[in-house]
């Protein structure tokens, strides 16, 4: 039985549009974050080229969104649609947006993404290849997935075609629409966060750069080389198991233990040792998944990865900075998503301090206007 492949063009890309999709280029537009710790919104308004801030929120997810599923999807997609669009409609509500037409980043945990090779061929030869090459890659039903790709086209010293897979599964996507309709939200585009998270922090980043965006739950890692996304990858464990460690370790309430991490990090101070000693091996365990991906991808690579740009709530551990540097051996630093926004100077000591919490919803907002 051969099982037609459902494929939507430009998924995760501008030109993308689905049927459910409001077409045409917005004045304003949302661009939303919906985490399992907390929700954000930014609302861009253009002119020209020109992108800039009107308004932004984040609202804890603590109270709106109830005990969920383990098997129900990555992030939010584990919780009741009510549930999340409650929370969204009082995001919208508390932070002023003027506008309903919003992009809805797919959690990374959600999608599949991967990066394949052929041979040169014509792009009507690779979608019969796709179709066929599919199947390899993604771990469910073909018909139970919207596939999308992007032929990275070769240069004269290649004899291979990249193409980069991308999956979201239809249960996925219906529940997006699902939530979007009863939040009262017009949804101008749909793409998994990992393309976000390019857009707002390695868009035009000449080195091959990792973002690495620690989130409440999960941690998700991007490899980029100008501008093309070449490795994905989703690990279950994000800074919300540094909160529960020290809650245990120190017998604290888990509110106290939350504000111990934020305060003390992974300071060398002798009298915060006792905090510092509960956290450190937490962190270099992840690190270590992490420069394990990085050294594959450097060993199989052209070009060896020079950055890595730390972003989402757990990069603002203190020391985390430092402690990366000396695991990674490259350039560290915290990515500042609104660098691509205009905004008043007096506002750039607060993107400093809450940047990496927004770099999924600001690249996300930024779609609109990169893809006309």
């Amino acid at each position: 039985m051969v099982v037609e492949i459902p494929f939507i063009k430009k998924l995760t890309l501008p030109q993308f549009s689905l049927p459910f999709l409001s077409k045409g280029k917005p004045n304003r537009i949302a661009g939303l974050d919906i985490g399992t710790y907390s929700a954000k919104v930014i609302q861009l308004k253009y002119e020209g080229e020109r992108a800039i801030l009107e308004t932004y929120g984040e609202l804890l997810s603590a109270g709106y969104l109830k005990e969920g599923s383990p098997i129900g999807g990555g992030g939010f997609l584990r919780y009741t649609e009510e549930d999340v669009a409650g929370l969204i409609k009082d995001l919208l509500k508390e932070s002023n947006v003027a506008t309903n037409e919003a992009v809805f980043p797919v959690p990374a945990a959600a999608s599949f993404v991967t990066l394949i090779s052929f041979p040169k061929l014509s792009e009507q030869e690779i979608e019969s290849a796709i179709q066929f090459e599919a199947r390899k890659y993604v771990p469910i039903p073909i018909s139970e997935v919207l596939l999308d790709w992007e032929i990275y086209q070769p240069d004269e010293n290649h004899e291979e075609i990249e193409v980069l897979l991308v999956a979201v599964p239809r249960e996925t996507s219906d529940k997006i629409q699902r939530i979007a309709g009863l939040a009262g939200i017009t949804l101008k585009g749909l793409e998994v966060e990992t393309f976000s998270l390019m857009r707002s922090l390695a868009r035009i980043e000449p080195l091959p750069t990792v973002i690495v965006n620690i989130g409440h739950l999960s941690t998700s890692m991007v490899i980029t080389d100008l501008g093309r996304v070449r490795l994905s990858h989703n690990l279950d464990r994000g800074s919300y198991e540094w909160t529960r460690a020290l809650a245990r370790g120190l017998e604290v309430s888990e509110e106290r233990a939350e504000a111990m991490k934020r305060e003390v990090g992974l300071s060398e101070r002798i009298e915060e040792r006792e905090i510092t000693s509960v956290i450190s091996p937490l962190v270099e365990s992840l690190f270590s998944d992490i420069q394990r991906m990085l050294s594959l991808y450097n060993r199989r690579g052209s070009r060896r990865v020079q950055k890595v740009n730390l972003t989402g709530g757990g990069s603002n551990l203190r020391g985390l900075v430092e402690f990366a540097a000396s695991k990674f051996g490259v350039e560290v630093a915290r990515g500042n998503p609104f660098g691509r926004v205009v905004a008043p100077v007096f506002m750039q000591p607060i993107f400093r301090e809450i940047g990496q919490s927004f770099s999924v919803a600001v690249g996300a907002a930024l779609r609109e206007i990169t893809s006309h």
